[in-house]
Formats: structure tokens, sequence, C-alpha cells
């Protein structure tokens, strides 16, 4: 007999995961930053980190520089509000399927409580901003205090989730609200990324009796010999499809139906 009560965690990184891009640019972007120029600021920080033998995180050179341009930069002035306003703009950087997929896997699968949760290095008031935010259980992401200045803009960074965290986060989710015991079990969860920042987080599921998925753009050149490379962390490397009768649609709906019998 089928168990009734099985609950079922799905967590996705967001940025090439979900969107094709950074959905941090977005920000950038309406308020005039060279986008190009910024990650590309970020990258040389990182590797000029890495030259002198310090080990900073790529999502932390990034949040600095972002909070660089708040302080002194375009980004002046910047509101919680605003940032979730451009959250619409987000809906253009959907890969083919999001954001239907979150609504017709739990349709899919009526008997058994599955949950949608983002865990991102990006901005939370942006993802829930955006057609993603109402389909989630949970949006963990970067927040900012926008009270400890008389001024209305942003004025410093309230919460982090950078790659090392991801797993934190993962057992946040999987603790749900149950006072004993654990609302979704890790051996019963998938996690969806795209790359390095999610290595941690596909280990950490993987290991624990989960399901990794890495999922990669099939219209960018070597996108597939890249998230390659991140196999031996994870389950299954697909295609970010999210259509239902696609690989990865497919691929989704057989793991829930397998883990519904152990």
């Amino acid at each position: 007999m089928v168990s009734s009560n099985k609950n079922i965690a799905l967590c996705f990184d967001a940025d090439y995961t979900l969107l094709e891009g950074y959905h941090p640019s977005i920000i950038l972007d309406k308020r005039g930053v060279d986008v190009e120029k910024f990650w590309e600021k970020v990258t040389s920080l990182q590797q000029a980190e890495k030259s002198k033998g310090e080990k900073t995180n790529v999502d932390i050179i990034y949040l600095a520089c972002f909070m660089h341009e708040v302080r002194y930069g375009k980004l002046n002035g910047l509101t919680i509000e605003e940032i979730r306003s451009y959250g619409k703009d987000l809906e253009k950087m959907c890969y083919p399927g999001i954001p239907d997929f979150f609504d017709k896997i739990k349709k899919t699968n009526p008997d058994y409580k599955i949950s949608n949760n983002i865990i991102s290095v990006g901005m939370k008031d942006l993802l829930m901003g955006s057609c993603l935010g109402q389909y989630m259980d949970n949006v963990l992401g970067y927040t900012f205090f926008d009270n400890l200045t008389e001024d209305k803009g942003i004025d410093e960074v309230k919460s982090t989730v950078s790659s090392s965290e991801k797993v934190s986060m993962i057992v946040a989710i999987s603790d749900g609200s149950y006072e004993t015991g654990f609302e979704f079990p890790i051996k019963d969860m998938i996690y969806f990324g795209d790359g390095q920042t999610d290595v941690p987080a596909f280990k950490f599921v993987k290991k624990r009796g989960g399901t990794s998925i890495c999922v990669f753009n099939p219209k960018t050149k070597g996108a597939y010999a890249k998230a390659d490379r991140f196999r031996p962390s994870v389950d299954y490397v697909l295609p970010a499809d999210y259509r239902e009768n696609s690989d990865l649609g497919c691929t989704v709906n057989e793991i829930i139906n397998r883990t519904i019998w152990v």
C-alpha cells in the first residue's frame, strides 16, 4: 500500500537553474549600472583574492560590490519596495515550463504534500516580487535592513545565503514546523542547481538519500560539458526544461513516484 503521508520538498537554486541569467542584474540594469562591467569587477576581485591566497566566497564579493553601489553609486536610495517592483521583469528570464511547473507537479501528485522552495544567493525581495514568489513555500536569499537610518533606502545586509549556507537552509526546510522529527525528510528531497555554488547542497542531499539534479541550458555552447563535471555530486544532469513532458519533468515525477514506496 502507498503511504498517504509522504512529504516531499523540492529545493531550487535560482540563477541558471530556474532563470537564464543572474536575476540581480535586473536591478543593476534598471538603475543604469553597466551590468557587464559589474560582473567583470566581481570576477576580477575574486581572482585578486585568490592570487593573495584568500578563499573569499564569490557570493560575498558580489554582495560587497552590490552594497558599494548602494552606498556610493547608482543604487543609492534603492528601497525594498523598488526591488520587489523589479521582480515582474524576471518572467522573461524563466526557463521553459517555469513557473507552471510548480503548480503542475502538485496537481500531478495530489495525494502527497509537495513543498516548493528557493534557496538563492540572490535577492529574496526580488524573487518574491516575481512570478516565482506566489508558488513558493519558502524563498531564502539575501535580505536587507531599511530602518537603521531615516532614509527610505536599504541600509545594511540583514541575512545572507552563500553557497556554504545553503546546507543549513536545506536542514531548516527539512525540519519544517514539526517539534519532533522532520516534516520533509532529506531522503525525500530533490535539490535542483546548476554549478559550483550548489556543490555543497548537491553532496549533502545525495549523501543522505535524497536526489540532486544539475540542470544546464541546452542552447548554450559548452553548457552540458560544464554541468557534467558535477556528475559525481549529483544523481542526474538534465536540460533546464521544466515542461510537463520534458526529460526533467518526467524524471521529477518518476522520482516522486519512486519515493512514495520507500
